[in-house]
């Protein structure tokens, strides 16, 4: 294999890279648009960013050199591929939207531009659908994205999913109430950003601390469950109280928001971005090995773009949705309404041109019956029709039967 071949898969593509073939992007196309009914029940509106920004945008937003995509325009300036939605999203609200009244809910469905971790075998675009929530703070602006998120995981097609929450801030409550140190502060969330469990309770061996508030400080990546959880924090460490009140506030409005019984609380998460301020929220789907969504509070951030706003969101992994939404069908999946028309290049062509004007997709083939039914077959089409005399002799694809019509647009989804 030459050397560029090494860095390209077996379609030709860049590692990370790959296509999506018409099945799979129809599929994509109505998830996305059950999302985008979801987020507008809640009244929130679309936005498009760039996908390319100058770099000290994404700087400023991250606090840190962003692993991204990086590049030069004709006048030298450092361009960046969007490693994240949310960044291009907080820098077009803190700007372009800036004397809006709060609250401002948007939503995009968008790509990112992430270079993969040195030996993993990870995605280098990541296509998205997320809210924003912009001008609002507390627990009841936590608890409205997380109720969008479990409408729009439920418009997807997928009726059975988890959606753990965790919280940042109580983390740090327990790690300032137990006087928890640098460097033992940084090795902990360091730890719990990687999820990596063994070197967390390493470190908090490390800490000495006896009793109670030890024990829980062990347990913290596994401490998963309802609000029982949050009690225990605040008997072992009271100084925490206050931040595990907030966070069993936003279970409590998640409940009359009627979707509690998707919530499980699990303070192991604290997500890989530094920005996020507050909650911080996944959700997880039957067979699928990654959180179909993520997300959280990052209050910080605005402020980097000249007002200072809270901001809560979450985002929907695409690709990890549809897959998930796939392993959760049931049975064959419907066939698409339209008509593979024999002749319909041009013997049949006006019958073809009726047919669109009335709503009907209409597949033009050659003269080829057997061709036809094939095409049908591979693209998944439910009817198959050719000219017989007056008529038109329709296949039903899906019933296995056959009929006759007089004009191709009396034939409805579901029946002739």
């Amino acid at each position: 294999m030459s050397s560029a071949g090494a860095f390209m898969n077996a379609a030709g593509l860049p590692t990370g890279s790959r296509d999506v073939l018409p099945t799979e992007a129809r599929e994509l196309h109505e998830i996305e648009e059950g999302l985008r009914r979801a987020f507008d029940l809640y009244g929130y509106r679309e936005i498009r960013t760039p996908a390319i920004e100058l770099d000290a945008v994404i700087d400023r937003a991250e606090g840190e050199r962003a692993a991204a995509y990086r590049l030069f325009d004709d006048a030298g300036r450092l361009l960046t591929l969007r490693p994240d939605p949310t960044i291009p999203v907080a820098r077009l609200v803190a700007t372009r939207l800036g004397e809006r009244p709060d609250p401002v809910r948007v939503f995009y469905v968008a790509t990112a531009f992430r270079p993969p971790t040195p030996g993993r075998a990870e995605a280098i675009e990541l296509h998205q659908a997320g809210v924003e929530l912009v001008g609002a703070s507390g627990p009841a602006a936590d608890a409205e994205v997380i109720a969008v998120l479990a409408s729009a995981l439920g418009s997807s097609g997928l009726s059975e999913h988890r959606i753990a929450v965790g919280s940042v801030v109580l983390i740090e409550a327990v790690l300032g109430a137990l006087a928890i140190g640098e460097p033992l502060h940084g090795r902990l969330m360091a730890a719990l950003r990687a999820r990596n469990h063994v070197a967390w309770r390493a470190a908090a061996h490390e800490a000495d601390v006896s009793g109670d508030a030890g024990r829980l400080l062990v347990d913290v990546p596994s401490l998963r469950g309802d609000a029982s959880v949050l009690d225990r924090v605040s008997r072992a460490v009271p100084a925490a109280t206050p931040a595990a009140d907030e966070l069993a506030a936003t279970l409590n409005l998640l409940g009359r928001h009627g979707v509690a019984p998707a919530v499980v609380v699990d303070l192991g998460i604290v997500r890989e971005r530094r920005y996020y301020s507050g909650i911080v929220i996944e959700a997880y789907a039957e067979g699928v090995g990654s959180p179909v969504a993520v997300g959280g509070r990052y209050d910080s951030i605005a402020a980097r773009y000249g007002r200072d706003r809270p901001a809560v969101g979450v985002a929907i992994a695409l690709p990890e949705l549809h897959r998930a939404v796939v392993a959760a069908g049931a049975g064959p999946q419907p066939r698409r309404p339209g008509v593979v028309l024999v002749d319909g290049l041009d013997a049949a062509l006006d019958a073809a041109r009726a047919a669109r004007r009335a709503g009907v997709p209409v597949v033009s083939v050659p003269d080829a019956a057997d061709e036809a039914r094939r095409l049908a077959e591979a693209e998944g089409w439910r009817f198959v029709a050719r000219r017989d005399g007056d008529e038109f002799l329709v296949e039903d694809m899906e019933a296995r039967e056959t009929f006759r019509c007089a004009a191709l647009d009396e034939i409805e989804d579901g029946g002739r």
